[in-house]
Formats: C-alpha cells, structure tokens, sequence
C-alpha cells in the first residue's frame, strides 16, 4: 500500500461511516471509536434566526437558551441533577439557519442523555423565571458586543454588504427585540419551527452504530410533531455592486478593528478547493499568510491580520479582518490592498502552494482526534452532502489544484472596486 493510501485508508470513509435516515424524518450518522470509553454527539435542527419574526430578532436564540430550563416532567433541577449524575454534559445553541446541540456521556449513558435530549427537544417548559434570567444574560452580551470594535466592524459589515438579506441582522438580536419577547412567542417559535423533520443527529466515540440507532430508535425516532414548519427559504441574494466603506466611532477604543470582503464561493462547490488553498497562502498559513506578514510582521502595524474564508448554507463571505493602532489604519487598509491586488494579479509560487496543501492535509488527522473533531466532521459531510467518501477523496482534490486555478478564483471573487470595507474605533481623523 503506497503513503498517500494508508493515509486516506485511516480517514472516515463509506466503510465505516454508518448513515440512517428515520421515518419521522430525522438522520443519524456515526462511526465508532473503538479506543474510547465515551461518546459524543452533535447535531441541529432548522430552527435558525432565518426565522425570526419581523420585530422579534433573536427570537431563535432566545428559544434554543431557554431548552435547557427543564421540560414539562422534568424541572430545572431534576434535569440538571440527573445529567451532573452521570457526569455527562448537554448544551444548545442557535445560528442563522439551524438551533443546535451537543453531548458527552459514557457509552453505557448514551441512550440516557439521548432519552433527556429527545424530551428537552420536545417538551421545554419555558418557565417565566429562567425567562427573566435569560433575557437578562441576552441583553448583557448584546451590551457587551456592543463595546467590541471587532464585533461593531463584523455587524457593520454585514449591513453595508447584505442589506436586507437576513443575513445582515446579527444573530443575538437587537436589544429592544429581546426586550418584547414572551413566554408566548417561545411557545409560537418552539411549536412552529421544532420538530424532527431535518433534524441530523452525529455521532462518534465508544459505542457500535447498532447500539447507536437502537437507542436513537427509543428515543428521538418517536419524536412528532405536524405543525412542524419549514423555514423561509433564503432570497436571492445580489452583492453589491460598487464598493462601499463605514466607519464606526467607538470612542476612547484603544484598538480599531477592520474588516474587508467580497462574496465567497459556494461552501465546497467546485471553486471551494482552489479558494481553501488560496485562502491559507493570503492570510492563514505560518503567522497569519502574506497578509500577517506583511503588515504585522514587517510593517509592525497590527496585533492581528488574517483572512478567513467562511463556509455555509447561502451566501457568504471572504474576508480580510485586521486589528490595528487607530493611528496606523490608513497605512494598514493600503498595505492589505496592495496584498490583494498581488493576490489577483500573481500566481501563487509552487513552494507556496505546497506549503499550503501540505498544511491542510496534515490539519486533517489531528481535526479528527477526538470525538468531538469526528462528529463536527460528519455533521459537515451532511449538511453539505459531501459524500461518505469525501475525506478520503480530498488529498486528490487538494493535489489537483494549481497555482493557475487560485489566480483564476482570486480574479473571480476578489473584485478590488467592489470591496466593502468597514472599521470600528476611534473617530477618523
């Protein structure tokens, strides 16, 4: 067997890669980890923010903190008592297109927390007293990011680049929103938008598929709900067609944060390869790319430059982001230009690029060490429908990008008089 075989040959694969799908319209996919006496689970459901109501921004948040407030039988405490006994743990969240939840238990606990899980889902309570709290913690961090020049410059931007794309509105609502929320629009959201239908279950650790999908079998598989909705499906999405900058005056900040974009590539579509590649020679590999390197390391005006390239469902975006001295934001935002007019004028070196993949593909095994890194992973092969085989097909993919492909996705998507550019700090002088 050559080196590049017995590499993929330890990675996940259609082989022991275990996919159901359920009658109420749920899917679990796992594979086990022999080595390991716990397991780990990961999932979500679509119940994002996409589905706030006009005036209710953070609505979906506001529901997926309030599940772990007890269930119709089970009371805060008793639903606490019973997971801090088995020395398990259970957590959701929320996003902009999904409410989610994960995890971690012994094997022998598994189809216990599974059976908490699937009544918590279900059944929440919603008690006034952890509303009250609740809000009060919401209304806390929105205060909080509202004193954050890197969190002002990320809000900026996605008002100045999606406009009235829901998109734009940022995930934990507006202030005055959480504010006007009630018990009764928990219960509205919970009941309209909660049920099994998309919901994907991920699971990896000690335990064999069989025992997995018995228990899920028990448990979750029973869980129905006919008023169950779907989302509203995202609009087309235009990006803006001329360039666009804002400045937030934040004032007495001793940093101001920047952010520069453009419209990403479709998540793991066919430019998505070329663009990782890309991504990590302009702004991730070694201290941070040609950008950290250039304004950070040898111009010294930043604490931090980097890009980031992001992946989901619907348009999204690849950024250049940068916290800098006010005092040197002119110098840095033109060092970032003249990097990205390189970026899209220059084949990438063939040293660069084998850097880069050489990188990635050693980031693969150490992302897949723990069985947290292994549920994250298959949870992403299938919301993206990557295929069971992808991680073993990637090397060959990553292998067949050129430095003419990157310059070719550089050209496409970093249009440099269509960029839009947003900071946070101090007044602009």
């Amino acid at each position: 067997m050559s080196a590049e075989n017995k590499f993929t040959a330890h990675l996940p694969g259609a082989d022991d890669i275990s996919r159901t799908e359920f009658p109420n319209g749920s899917v679990v996919i796992t594979r086990p980890n022999p080595g390991s006496p716990a397991v780990y689970f990961r999932g979500y459901l679509p119940a994002g923010s996409v589905a706030d109501p006009q005036g209710k921004a953070g609505l979906a948040g506001f529901t997926a903190s309030m599940l772990n407030a007890g269930t119709k039988h089970l009371p805060f405490r008793d639903l606490h008592n019973q997971i801090e006994s088995m020395g398990a743990s259970l957590s959701f969240g929320s996003g902009k297109l999904s409410a989610t939840f994960s995890g971690n238990c012994l094997r022998e606990d598994f189809a216990t927390l599974l059976g908490l899980l699937a009544q918590v889902l279900a059944e929440p309570d919603f008690p006034e007293a952890h509303i009250r709290r609740v809000r009060a913690q919401l209304l806390t961090a929105i205060a909080i990011q509202n004193q954050d020049t890197a969190e002002m410059a990320d809000q900026a931007f996605d008002r100045l680049f999606y406009g009235a794309h829901p998109y734009a509105v940022p995930d934990p609502g507006f202030a005055a929103d959480i504010q006007s929320i009630t018990r009764a629009d928990l219960e509205t959201f919970h009941r309209t938008y909660y049920g099994p239908r998309g919901l994907v279950l991920a699971v990896s650790g000690g335990i064999e598929p069989e025992e997995t999908l018995q228990a899920f079998q028990r448990t979750m598989a029973q869980w129905e709900n006919s008023a169950q909705q779907r989302p509203p499906a995202l609009p087309l999405f235009i990006p803006p067609s001329q360039g666009r900058r804002e400045h937030v005056t934040m004032a007495e900040k001793s940093q101001t944060d920047l952010v520069i974009g453009t419209l990403a590539p479709t998540s793991f579509g066919p430019d998505y390869d070329a663009c990782i590649m890309g991504n990590d020679i302009l702004g991730q590999f070694g201290m941070m790319g040609r950008i950290g390197e250039s304004v950070r390391e040898k111009a010294g005006l930043a604490y931090y430059a980097q890009s980031t390239l992001e992946s989901g469902i619907g348009p999204v975006t690849w950024q250049v982001n940068a916290g800098v001295n006010p005092e040197n934001l002119d110098q840095a935002l033109q060092l970032i230009l003249q990097e990205l007019e390189r970026f899209t004028s220059e084949q990438v070196s063939a040293n660069e690029l084998d850097d880069a993949r050489s990188q990635a593909l050693g980031r693969l095994p150490l992302s897949l060490e723990t069985n947290a890194g292994i549920a994250s992973t298959l949870l992403s092969i299938e919301r993206f429908n990557l295929g069971l085989n992808y991680l073993r097909e990637l090397p060959d993919k990553l292998a067949a990008v050129t430095p003419q492909a990157i310059l070719e996705v550089a050209q496409r998507y970093w249009t440099l008089d269509r960029l839009v550019i947003t900071s946070a700090g101090r007044a602009l002088e």
